[in-house]
């Protein structure tokens, strides 16, 4: 068994969380856990002796987020000294959007602890069933919001887009302040390079307790402004495809369907 477990709750802990991930907290001596859901620490006590919140202590208002996730990894990496094995467990995915992990890897492989990780629902997955998106029909292309910016990563407006934390965009500090319209003028420039101010964006908000309504919010993209108030870093920006791109290789669509074809390129 590994020394430390990281692992993913999914979106709505109790709901979410899977068999195996129950089976895992069961054999840990103590989990360490960031998750802001209701009943997550009470339902964690059933399932392990020694439980122990790490977001109260880990963050503070103001202070760069990445020394809350120095903080979290350095707790469990001392945790799982002491007594292994023991879980770290989050909200979501363990990697999908989040730092902790990664950190938690790097100063366990230098103290030569062992480490294992397991998947939970991310919010990926909870935006694919509301917004009703197939990634598989058309691509789909997710990028970070304060990144994009950042990198001037391209979007190709023929393939829809997921804009991650847009609600915390241009800012690594830890805080709860309401967005002034200013926070969106470069994201808005930015991306009015490749869509027209009416196209129509949604911001989505998975809640993570199951008796409360997720959140959708429609707008257009030059309104991103007059919303800031509403969107906060649990949001994510959809952003549709303008138009669909048309085939260009015709030979390839009549192959697709030709056996001789698939004769010539199987055995």
């Amino acid at each position: 068994m590994a020394d430390i477990h990281i692992l993913g709750l999914g979106i709505q802990t109790v709901d979410h969380a899977t068999r195996e991930t129950e089976r895992i907290l069961s054999t840990c001596t103590e989990v360490l856990f960031v998750d802001t859901g209701i009943a997550t620490e009470q339902w964690l006590k059933t399932l392990c002796p020694r439980v122990t919140p790490l977001f109260g202590e880990s963050y503070r208002p103001g202070s760069h987020r990445l020394s809350a996730y120095h903080h979290m990894a350095a707790r469990v990496v001392e945790a799982a000294m002491q007594r292994p094995p023991v879980a770290f467990a989050m909200q979501g995915h363990p990697l999908v959007g989040v730092t902790a992990p990664r950190l938690i890897h790097q100063l366990a492989n230098a103290l030569e602890l062992s480490v294992e990780t397991h998947p939970g629902i991310s919010s990926l997955d909870c935006l694919f069933v509301e917004l009703g998106l197939d990634p598989m029909l058309g691509g789909l292309q997710i990028v970070e919001a304060t990144d994009l910016l950042l990198r001037r990563r391209p979007l190709d407006p023929t393939v829809p887009a997921l804009i991650a934390q847009i609600g915390a965009v241009e800012s690594v500090l830890y805080n709860r302040r309401v967005s002034r319209p200013d926070r969106y003028r470069r994201f808005l420039a930015h991306m009015l390079q490749l869509y027209p101010q009416p196209h129509g964006v949604s911001a989505l908000f998975t809640a993570p307790h199951p008796l409360v309504p997720s959140e959708r919010l429609d707008f257009a993209l030059g309104d991103i402004g007059a919303m800031a108030e509403r969107l906060h870093p649990g949001h994510t920006l959809f952003v549709p495809p303008i138009a669909d791109r048309p085939v260009v290789d015709l030979t390839l669509l009549e192959d697709m369907a030709d056996p001789v074809h698939l004769r010539r390129i199987t055995r």
